[in-house]
């Protein structure tokens, strides 16, 4: 009975003096039975009879206090009605509502009907609006206030709190994006839930697929979690590298796939540079199993390329079946060739060979005179083929030296050897693997020392072949005099030469790497025109979405003096270039985002749409209703009883 009349409430106490009626009402019934039994003759002639006199008063007592029951009830039921009775949850004003909408990346799977996630969320929050009931008396207003908050990349209002119906469902009518990342779904739930604890009644429904860690929260704050798909056939990218092979003709692939769905899926790996198929690798991906696939080979670019490699078919989620990244083409250094006043017949032919093989930069390179090098175009390396360099002529960089006379050297040269033989070189090291003196025919050649020096080839126990580096000079130096000698016929002196130019020549194939990650720091990998004062500006192609620092399209960074400082930020993805502030270097890079734990499947079913809102009745004018029919059935009930007395009465 307790938790019953706690439910109660009346609308109206002061109703409650209706009850002293019940004074009269006990007072004429009491009167009207003493006189019915003092009008009644006879008296002592019916007590004799005991058997129906006592059953007859028996049954006649019963009715009186019935009939004064009724009374009592009726006019109990009909001040309630006036004081308006009615259960306290039924007046209680709905809870304030606020829609959480997870904007995940993810949330662009596609489910079984062919919408993404997403939009089976924004369905649900429109529904979840809907169900709200509207004021009584005020068209369209509704009885609560609703808002709607966008799990993106950051929390982002999409319903301020209103009670206008039209405003929040117009708001949530236009199709919402999936942020290109991870969203910020825990940062969006809490402030939601620090509004909806401000509020005396509260209801949080947040819509995800994903796992949602709700916090405690008051009493009055009602929080429900709501699944938006059911979807997991996806099968995806988590990991990509790429590394160049060691001969430099190509790149080598390597990529982590994972199969989400629960049955196995073949899937066809393509490799593609500016949309020309360059490999193919077919893999059948077992149910949650990852494979490392390094079957992929794509040759180098002869100039910058988009390689794009993609999983072919169709899953549920096809933002992680394709990456793209940027090549840089095969390094090919010029070259410049000083000579004595003619250039000899070996050294032009091992020239022309390293430009057909694509070795070096035809174009760029050229000859001239020992003379004439402090004048000329500087070249990514200097071949001094057997003359001496003047003072003035020797700068920094990379050198390659065949039987140097003297001059200006970054080493010395020691005693001359006649005939040398090379048995001893540096085993295992690049510029001389897999090559073989001992037979080339040498008629002379000088030694070699200084600072920096390393030995890599001896001749009488003292070294005839070596590199070094020394004031900012890197060089490789071939002691042995090729005039008159098997060197230029046998393979030793044209591997040699490549191998030198190779080795000298290695740099910085472009400022920027094919690829970045989130999170990774971006600094250039050679100094980029402008100086501490240059920005980089970000941009991408319209048809990508690369978010910066600053959000969406470009974004600036200044350059530091150690560099350019700049972290990948999260969600930073697709194409994109960059071109310094003083408009004189443009280059393109591409950023990823491979994050191996994310998946589609879904932690909740999906959850049901909620039914619209029904026109609200007032629950007051009910239960006043109620009690009113009450009353009046209890008054039937009195005249009733009364009308059945009357006959007794005549019948006796």
């Amino acid at each position: 009975m307790s938790a019953v009349a706690l439910s109660l409430q009346l609308a109206a106490p002061a109703a409650l003096w209706g009850l002293t009626a019940l004074l009269p009402i006990v007072l004429f019934h009491l009167y009207f039975r003493r006189r019915r039994r003092v009008l009644v003759p006879f008296t002592p002639l019916l007590l004799e009879s005991f058997g129906p006199v006592k059953r007859e008063a028996r049954f006649k007592r019963l009715r009186e206090a019935a009939s004064l029951l009724a009374r009592v009830l009726a006019l109990l039921c009909a001040v309630l009605a006036l004081g308006g009775l009615r259960p306290a949850e039924a007046d209680a004003k709905p809870r304030d509502l606020f829609v959480v909408i997870d904007a995940d990346v993810t949330t662009a799977a596609r489910e079984a009907d062919g919408a993404t996630r997403l939009e089976h969320a924004r369905r649900l929050a429109r529904a979840f609006v809907a169900s709200v009931p509207e004021r009584r008396g005020a068209a369209r207003r509704l009885d609560a206030r609703v808002s709607v908050l966008l799990a993106g990349l950051a929390p982002r209002l999409l319903v301020a709190p209103t009670d206008v119906r039209d405003e929040a469902l117009a708001a949530l009518d236009t199709p919402l994006r999936p942020a290109p990342a991870e969203a910020d779904l825990v940062g969006a739930l809490a402030l939601a839930l620090e509004a909806a604890r401000a509020r005396p009644r509260a209801r949080v429904v947040v819509l995800s697929a994903r796992d949602v860690q709700v916090p405690e929260v008051p009493e009055h704050v009602q929080v429900e979690v709501h699944g938006t798909g059911s979807a997991r056939a996806d099968q995806g990218i988590l990991d990509f590298a790429l590394q160049r092979e060691q001969d430099e003709n190509g790149y080598v692939v390597t990529l982590t796939v994972v199969n989400h769905d629960a049955v196995a899926s073949t899937r066809r790996l393509t490799a593609r540079i500016d949309g020309e198929t360059v490999d193919t690798a077919d893999r059948e991906l077992w149910s949650g199993q990852t494979e490392e696939i390094v079957a992929l080979l794509v040759p180098a670019p002869q100039q910058s390329a988009w390689l794009t490699v993609a999983l072919e078919g169709d899953d549920a989620f096809p933002a992680n079946d394709v990456v793209e990244v940027r090549l840089a083409p095969v390094p090919r250094p010029s070259l410049l060739v000083v000579h004595g006043g003619r250039v000899r017949p070996y050294t032009a032919a091992i020239v022309k060979a390293l430009a057909e093989e694509g070795l070096v930069d035809e174009e760029r390179s050229g000859f001239v005179r020992s003379s004439e090098l402090a004048r000329a175009k500087p070249r990514d390396v200097i071949l001094v083929d057997g003359v001496s360099l003047p003072a003035d002529a020797l700068r920094p960089g990379a050198y390659v030296f065949l039987a140097p006379l003297g001059g200006t050297l970054p080493f010395e040269l020691g005693p001359e050897v006649t005939q040398p033989l090379i048995w001893r070189t540096a085993a295992g090291h690049p510029l001389i693997r897999d090559l073989d003196f001992r037979r080339a025919h040498v008629v002379r050649g000088r030694t070699l020392s200084g600072a920096g020096l390393e030995p890599l080839a001896y001749a009488e126990g003292r070294p005839v072949i070596a590199e070094g580096e020394r004031a900012g000079v890197r060089y490789v130096v071939l002691g042995l005099d090729p005039e008159k000698s098997m060197l230029p016929v046998q393979a030793a002196l044209p591997l040699l030469v490549r191998n030198a130019i190779a080795r000298l020549a290695r740099a910085p194939l472009a400022p920027l790497k094919p690829f970045y990650e989130r999170g990774e720091a971006l600094r250039p990998e050679v100094d980029l025109p402008g100086g501490p004062a240059a920005r980089l500006t970000w941009k991408g192609p319209a048809k990508d979405e690369v978010l910066a620092a600053a959000g969406r399209g470009a974004a600036a960074a200044r350059l530091a003096p150690e560099g350019l400082v700049w972290r990948v930020p999260v969600g930073a993805v697709g194409r994109a270039q960059v071109t310094t502030g003083t408009g004189t270097w443009t280059g393109d890079t591409a950023f990823l985002d491979l994050d191996p734990d994310r998946t589609i499947a879904p932690v909740r079913p999906a959850g049901l749409a909620p039914a619209p809102a029904q026109a609200r009745s007032d629950p007051a004018k009910r239960w006043r209703h109620g009690l009113l029919a009450l009353a009046v059935l209890f008054l039937l009930l009195d005249l009733a009883l009364l009308a059945h007395a009357r006959k007794a009465a005549y019948r006796g």
